[in-house]
C-alpha cells in the first residue's frame, strides 16, 4: 500500500507501506515480527492451540505444574458459593493451579471440622472464628486481609444516628443494638468485653449472652439462638431485630440481611436499632450512594456519628481516637498441628497471591470477575468489600492467638466461659501427670 505527499514542487510522492517493518516507527515487532515474510493460512482442523502448539504446549504446562491438585474453599451461604464458583472459573481461565474446588457447609464450626478432617482446605474467618478454629480444631491463619489502614487491622466502632443524641456508650440500658455475630470480635467479643470490664452492665460470671439479654430490649446477634456458637441458655430477645426469612432468620452467614459488618450498619438504617457494631471503614463504604441497595440509597456520613468509650460522639472519620479497640483482620485459615502440610500451604499461598494479582481490583463490569467485591444485593462474601490485598502472614505469627495478640485474647476471656478451655485441660492433664509420677 502506498501513502501520497505533497512535495514542495507541487508533484505527488507516494511511500510504500510494508506490513512487516517496524523501524520508521521507532519501534521493533509492532503487530507482526518484523522478522516476518509472509501470512500464511493454518488449515481448518488445525485452529486449536493444542494442534497449533504441538508439543510446545509440554513446556507450557511445565511451568504451571503444581505438587497440589486442588484447594478445597468452605463457605457458608448460598450466595458464597455462586461467587466461589465464578471465582473458580475465572483461576481457571488463567490455567492457575491448584485448581480452586467449592465446598459450602451447615456453619462456620462445620467448615473447620472439615478443614481438620481434610475435606476443605481453607475458608476465610473473622477473628472471633480464626480463635475458635485455632483453640479446638488446630487451623492455623497463614494470610490476612488488609483495608485502608495498610495493615491487617481494624477499629472496632460503636455507630449510632446523629438524630438520636439520648443514645451513649455508658448506658445503653433498654436499647436496640445490632451485632456483626456471636462471637465474631467487632460485633461481640470487644463492645461486650468493654462493657462488662468497666461494670456497665452485670456479666454473669462471664456468660456474656445473658448479659446482653438482660441488659439490651432487642438485638440482631446473628447465631445467638444457635447451640453451635451458644451452649447457654437461648435468649430469643437476642434476635428479635434480626431480618432473615424462614431457616435465614438470625443464622450467622450471608444469608441473613443483618449479618456481617455492613448487615449490622443495615440494622440500624431500617432496623430499629439505636447502635450498631462494626468496623471502621463500613459506614463510609456504604453511604454517599457507595451502596446501590434501596436502604442504603438516602444514607449519609454525616447521619450518623461514632460514640465514643468516654461518653462522647465524634465525626465518622475520626475513628482513630474514638473507637472500642484495634483488632487483627479477616484470615485465611487452614490444617496446623499434626495434620500440617508446608507444601500445601506454599501452594495455596502462591495461588491465592496470583488470584489478587489477576482479580484484586475493584472496578469491574457484569463480565468481569472482582475477588473482593459482592453484587448489589449482598456484601462482604468470602474476602471483606473493604479488602485492597492479602498479605501473607510471618511464620511466627502463624497461630491463633499470636496473631490475635493479647487483647483479643483477655477480651475473649471476659466475654466466653470456655475461653481457652483446652489449654486448661491440657494444663491440668500435665499437672496429674507429673503428681503421679512423683508419686510412682
Amino acid at each position: 500500500m502506498e501513502t501520497p505527499q505533497t512535495a514542495t514542487t507541487g508533484s505527488i510522492l507516494y511511500e510504500k507501506f510494508r506490513i512487516f517493518d517496524s523501524k520508521r516507527y521507532g519501534k521493533t515487532n509492532l503487530l507482526f515480527q518484523d522478522s516476518s515474510r509472509a501470512l500464511t493460512l493454518i488449515p481448518e482442523d488445525d485452529q486449536s492451540f493444542t494442534k497449533y502448539l504441538q508439543s510446545s504446549i509440554n513446556y507450557i504446562y511445565g511451568i504451571r505444574e503444581c505438587p497440589i491438585p486442588a484447594m478445597t474453599l468452605c463457605v457458608t451461604s448460598e450466595q458464597e458459593l455462586e461467587k466461589c464458583i465464578k471465582m473458580r472459573t475465572a483461576l481457571k481461565a488463567q490455567i492457575l493451579k491448584p485448581e480452586l474446588i467449592c465446598k459450602k457447609m451447615h456453619s462456620h464450626i462445620n467448615c473447620m471440622q472439615f478443614i481438620q478432617s481434610g475435606k476443605a482446605d481453607i475458608a476465610v474467618f473473622d477473628a472471633g472464628d480464626v480463635y475458635t478454629g485455632g483453640l479446638n480444631y488446630d487451623l492455623i491463619p497463614f494470610m490476612s486481609e488488609v483495608y485502608n489502614l495498610g495493615e491487617p487491622y481494624y477499629y472496632v466502632v460503636a455507630v449510632a444516628k446523629e438524630e438520636d443524641p439520648d443514645t451513649e456508650l455508658t448506658y445503653l440500658k433498654g436499647k436496640n443494638t445490632c451485632h456483626t455475630g456471636i462471637n465474631t470480635a467487632a460485633g461481640w467479643t470487644y463492645p461486650m468485653a468493654l462493657f462488662i470490664s468497666n461494670g456497665w452492665i452485670r456479666p454473669y460470671g462471664c456468660d456474656s449472652v445473658r448479659a446482653a439479654a438482660e441488659y439490651f430490649t432487642k438485638s440482631c446477634v446473628p447465631g445467638a439462638i444457635s447451640s453451635e456458637y451458644n451452649t447457654g441458655v437461648p435468649y430469643d430477645s437476642m434476635c428479635d431485630l434480626c431480618h432473615g426469612t424462614s431457616y435465614r432468620y438470625c443464622r450467622r452467614d450471608a444469608s441473613e440481611d443483618y449479618y456481617g459488618h455492613t448487615g449490622a450498619f443495615r440494622c440500624l438504617v431500617e432496623g430499629g436499632g439505636h447502635v450498631a457494631f462494626m468496623k471502621h471503614t463500613t459506614v463510609m463504604e456504604s453511604t454517599g450512594g457507595k451502596r446501590k441497595e434501596w436502604w442504603a440509597r438516602n444514607a449519609l456520613n454525616d447521619d450518623f456519628e461514632l460514640l465514643c468509650t468516654d461518653g462522647t460522639r465524634a465525626e465518622i472519620q475520626e475513628y482513630k481516637r474514638c473507637n472500642l479497640g484495634k483488632v487483627k483482620a479477616n484470615a485465611v485459615v487452614t490444617r496446623g498441628g499434626v495434620n500440617y502440610n508446608e507444601t500445601q500451604l506454599n501452594a495455596y499461598i502462591n495461588l491465592l497471591t496470583y488470584a489478587q494479582q489477576l482479580y484484586g481490583r475493584k472496578d469491574v463490569d457484569a463480565f468481569s470477575f472482582s475477588m473482593f467485591s459482592s453484587p448489589i444485593g449482598h456484601y462482604d462474601l468470602i474476602f471483606q468489600d473493604a479488602t485492597r490485598q492479602l498479605q501473607v502472614i510471618p511464620r511466627n505469627k502463624r497461630t491463633y492467638d499470636s496473631y490475635l495478640g493479647s487483647d483479643y485474647m483477655r477480651a475473649r476471656r471476659i466475654t466466653d466461659c470456655y475461653a481457652g478451655a483446652s489449654q486448661v485441660a491440657l494444663s491440668i492433664g500435665l499437672l496429674i501427670s507429673s503428681a503421679i509420677a512423683i508419686m510412682l
